[in-house]
């Protein structure tokens, strides 16, 4: 599945989210129930040469839930020194091909250590069912970055637009 960017809001857009989304690994999944009811969730999560975001989650978590009867999700990357965020507004869907899955789903097993203790993700830990991988494939992604100096203030977003007439 590859995305088509529409436009973006500089030259150097693709360039700065990119970099942003590569050295971070968890954000927060805002889902809904087909009502509207909220829910937020912190995932592990790897970019995607085309910006798709894959992450994985059990079948018994409200956001798997969530998924199957709304496709419709946000997410948001937070980096606190940077003063940056990131949110991506777009759809997800299940990845079926089980070698793809298996490989989100390893991501996950990697990267936790790596990054926090004990070694194993949190969502090991939830007695939830199987898991089960997706991918978010973006609409909108904006970055905000609060932090740019006083001559770059009037601007501090970095924006793509993705078509959904360009998923292959």
């Amino acid at each position: 599945m590859t995305l088509k960017i529409e436009s973006t809001s500089s030259s150097e857009s693709a360039d700065f989210i990119a970099s942003f989304l590569n050295t971070h690994a968890s954000g927060v999944l805002g889902t809904s129930t087909i009502d509207g009811e909220p829910h937020g969730a912190v995932v592990y999560f790897s970019l995607q040469a085309d910006f798709g975001l894959t992450f994985a989650t059990k079948v018994e978590t409200q956001k798997y839930k969530d998924i199957l009867e709304n496709d419709q999700v946000s997410f948001v990357v937070y980096d606190e020194q940077a003063q940056t965020a990131v949110q991506v507004m777009g759809h997800v869907s299940t990845i079926t091909d089980p070698k793809v899955s298996l490989e989100v789903i390893d991501h996950m097993y990697i990267t936790s250590p790596k990054l926090s203790l004990p070694n194993l993700p949190p969502a090991d830990r939830l007695v939830a069912g199987r898991y089960v991988a997706f991918r978010l494939d973006p609409m909108v992604i904006k970055m905000a970055i609060y932090s740019r100096s006083d001559e770059e203030r009037d601007d501090i977003y970095e924006t793509m637009l993705f078509s959904n007439k360009g998923i292959l």
